[in-house]
């Protein structure tokens, strides 16, 4: 939902960022950094976050009705995304996060790990 974390959030990242100590930025790494932040730009969950009215209509719904539904899906990614993955088998779940959530780039010290 479009709310003010939500559009602050590549700001206040980078912010933090840049208070880290150079021991934790050495770990992480300059290129992984860089990648996180540019990734968060481009986030097509963050750019296209909808209005949070749809969460208060359907809190409002589930008090007010006489027969509130039992699940309420309000706004796009939790009819199309979020919904499908709660009722699939946990390891379909993790095979979609794993394929959508790896990443390029690896932070510094899991890459130091990694060589012989």
């Amino acid at each position: 939902m479009k709310t003010p974390i939500v559009q602050k959030h590549t700001q206040v990242a980078r912010e933090v960022g840049m208070e880290l100590s150079t021991a934790v930025r050495e770990r992480w790494g300059e290129e992984f950094m860089k990648y996180h932040f540019e990734s968060l730009k481009t986030n097509i969950l963050v750019r296209l976050a909808e209005n949070p009215i749809k969460i208060v209509r359907a809190v409002q719904h589930a008090v007010t009705s006489k027969s509130p539904c039992i699940r309420y899906r309000p706004g796009w990614q939790s009819k199309f995304v979020y919904f499908r993955l709660s009722i699939v088998p946990a390891c379909l779940t993790d095979f979609y996060y794993a394929k959508t959530r790896s990443l390029p780039v690896l932070p510094a010290g899991v890459t130091k790990q990694l060589k012989p």
